[in-house]
C-alpha cells in the first residue's frame, strides 16, 4: 500500500506516510493499527490513546445510543471513521 493521508483526532496533524513510515513513527492508524471503519485510535505518535474517541468510548464517557448529543468533534471523528474505504482514501 502506498502512502496516504493520516490525520490525528486530537490534534489535528497530517501527514503523508505509507502504513509502515506511520507504524515507526508512533501512529496509531489503520491498517497496522486498528481496521477501518471501525473505530480505534487515529492518533500520531505525539497524542495520547486517553484523548480519543475509542478512549471516550471505553471507558463509558460516551452514551452509544446518543452520538447527536456528544461533542461536534466526536461525531466528526465518528463520522470519518465509519465513512473510510479499506485503504483508508476514501
Amino acid at each position: 500500500m502506498g502512502a496516504f493521508e493520516h490525520r490525528c483526532e486530537v490534534c489535528g496533524t497530517t501527514a503523508l506516510l505509507t502504513p509502515d513510515e506511520a507504524f515507526d513513527s508512533g501512529w496509531d492508524y489503520p491498517p497496522r493499527m486498528g481496521m477501518w471503519g471501525v473505530i480505534s485510535p487515529r492518533t500520531c505518535g505525539h497524542c495520547s490513546i486517553a484523548d480519543t474517541l475509542w478512549w471516550a468510548i471505553q471507558q463509558g464517557e460516551l452514551d452509544l445510543a446518543d452520538p447527536m448529543g456528544w461533542p461536534e468533534d466526536r461525531r466528526t471523528t465518528l463520522a470519518q471513521i465509519l465513512n473510510e474505504s479499506q485503504e483508508g482514501l476514501r
